[in-house]
């Protein structure tokens, strides 16, 4: 689509994008895990990298020539992106957020090691026991290992599922014990590690997988020296890798299917049939896959009204039917999701069940058009900033880096989840995260203090321990 006024488009939405990049240099105290680094980088990732490769190779949801209707809604996408985006930093950059984290109870400085001692058994025996009831409510071992994708799918996992995650909860609390106790580094590493990397391994859910390792470089970066910026181009060298496997193993079935078309990728990349132009291209394809960002947004601005109806918030309603267990309500509606995907993406998604990626920003403009795209990037850019003002500058010690560690992931990825999905999974954290603070917190930071204050007051909870 040759469209000087959509390149024009794109041009100002990367600027404005990059403007976070572009202050760091001249912030006075620099960090690398301030959210709003994370949130623009996904955002460009969603929304500009995605539209340039629907524009150059294509995908299944986009691809040249777009027709009339589609290159309207596609210039569209990227037109209403600019003031959401401008409104997201306005409100993230603005006081609000600040002051609202200064009415937020104190946390605890540090945990009661001995307490957590007791606690980390119960966690992970309440977690295992969780996962043994989701593997046998899927069917069995086999039918969970060999499924993915029914068993990703599946309704009436919720509860379960968040049994489950009290593995990886488990896992954040000893490792910010560690990292400043040094105590309790055998059970960290060596078997709690382990732990969460299997169970996300075999969830077939790419977060749940590369979660514990992002858990790590926030609570080193915090508690113990400062991350590098080379450490953070890893861990994406990492994502990379990580998301072709998983989209396989999704695609194919089985592992042992998995682990044979592995086998066959030197021969299938490399070989006399095929050009490295093309293995180029088959490894964005794979890595690009999974972000339907700027597809989801074009296909609900081209489809709303003719395939579903404005909803004026209706789409929201499942935020709270959520919390009803499916084993109780058998006929409970699906998550919009699902919904999104059979409906707006039904030539490719309709009967499987699957659920796809409308985006925030998509989901918002299917409710209030334009004015509910600015009204929740507004929202979002409070509510971002108020989770980093709150864990980090105002309260920090192990319980705060803790929470920051576990809600980082949803702190820049929110911006492709749906409305329900996003709420439903934050509050979920929070409530365990708030259950586990109480039962093993220490003292908490002094209302009103500063932050040299809270660094002072956090030494000397463990100067005792450092000077044995």
């Amino acid at each position: 689509m040759d469209d000087p006024f959509l390149y024009l488009l794109l041009t100002v939405l990367t600027g404005i994008a990059t403007i976070p990049f572009g202050l760091f240099p001249l912030k006075k105290k620099k960090d690398i895990f301030d959210p709003i680094y994370w949130a623009s980088a996904f955002f460009l990732l969603l929304f500009v990298v995605r539209a340039i490769f629907d524009l150059t190779l294509g995908s299944a949801f986009l691809s040249p020539p777009f027709d009339e209707r589609t290159a309207h809604a596609f210039i569209l996408a990227v037109l209403y992106l600019i003031p959401s985006l401008v409104c997201f930093f306005i409100a993230y950059y603005s006081t609000l957020g600040d002051c609202i984290a200064r009415t937020l109870p104190a946390l605890p400085v540090k945990w009661r090691s001995e307490r957590v001692t007791l606690l980390l058994p119960v966690l992970i025996g309440v977690g295992l026991l969780s996962q043994f009831l989701l593997i046998q409510y899927l069917g069995g071992l086999s039918n969970f290992l060999d499924d993915k994708q029914r068993t990703l799918t599946e309704p009436g996992q919720g509860f379960l599922a968040a049994g489950v995650s009290l593995v990886p909860l488990a896992f954040g609390v000893a490792l910010t014990r560690c990292l400043v106790d040094k105590t309790g580094r055998i059970v960290t590493y060596l078997v709690l590690l382990p732990l969460v990397l299997v169970l996300g391994l075999i969830s077939g859910s790419k977060a749940a997988f590369l979660g514990p390792f992002l858990a790590i470089l926030v609570s080193v970066h915090y508690l113990r020296k400062r991350v590098s910026f080379g450490v953070i181009v890893l861990f994406a060298l990492l994502a990379v890798l990580v998301f072709p496997m998983f989209n396989l193993y999704r695609q194919v079935g089985t592992i042992d299917r998995t682990l044979e078309t592995i086998d066959q990728f030197p021969g299938s990349f490399y070989g006399d049939d095929l050009p490295p132009e093309e293995v180029a291209a088959m490894l964005v394809r794979s890595a690009l896959s999974r972000f339907l960002g700027i597809d989801s947004l074009t296909y609900i601005i081209r489809d709303t009204p003719e395939i579903m109806d404005f909803q004026y918030g209706r789409t929201v309603i499942g935020a709270v039917l959520a919390w009803v267990p499916r084993q109780i309500w058998a006929d409970k509606p699906v998550g919009f999701a699902q919904l999104f995907g059979e409906t707006y993406l039904g030539h490719i998604f309709y009967g499987t069940g699957t659920a796809a990626a409308p985006t925030l920003l998509g989901e918002a403009y299917l409710n209030w058009h334009i004015g509910g795209m600015v009204a929740l990037a507004l929202l979002c850019g409070v509510l971002v900033r108020c989770s980093y003002a709150y864990l980090i500058e105002q309260q920090f010690g192990q319980p705060a880096v803790f929470l920051y560690s576990c809600l980082f992931l949803h702190l820049f990825t929110f911006w492709e989840r749906s409305i329900d999905g996003i709420v439903v999974a934050t509050l979920m954290l929070l409530f365990q995260a708030a259950v586990v603070i109480l039962l093993v917190g220490g003292p908490s930071v002094p209302k009103r203090s500063s932050f040299p204050e809270v660094i002072q007051l956090y030494r000397a909870s463990k100067a005792p321990r450092d000077n044995q």
